[in-house]
């Protein structure tokens, strides 16, 4: 499924705690990981939740944009 939208599965752990497992993808865009995920959910036998993350790089980038504080 992931392959057939341009996404790829890069890792999966079998956690502890709130969640039963965690799911690493990669996808080109924000579109296709929300139908990725819509499309499992819709099975009824599982929850999503979405996390962005940003790398380094980009991070920097956002950041970079930010009103300075106030140093008054």
């Amino acid at each position: 499924m992931f392959q057939e939208r341009g996404a790829r599965l890069k890792d999966f752990y079998l956690v502890t705690g709130r969640y039963d497992a965690v799911a690493v993808a990669e996808a080109p865009d924000d579109t296709t990981v929300a139908k990725l995920a819509l499309t499992i959910a819709s099975r009824g036998n599982t929850r999503t939740e979405t996390l962005r993350a940003f790398t380094e790089e980009e991070y920097r980038s956002i950041v970079a944009d930010l009103p300075k504080p106030d140093t008054k």
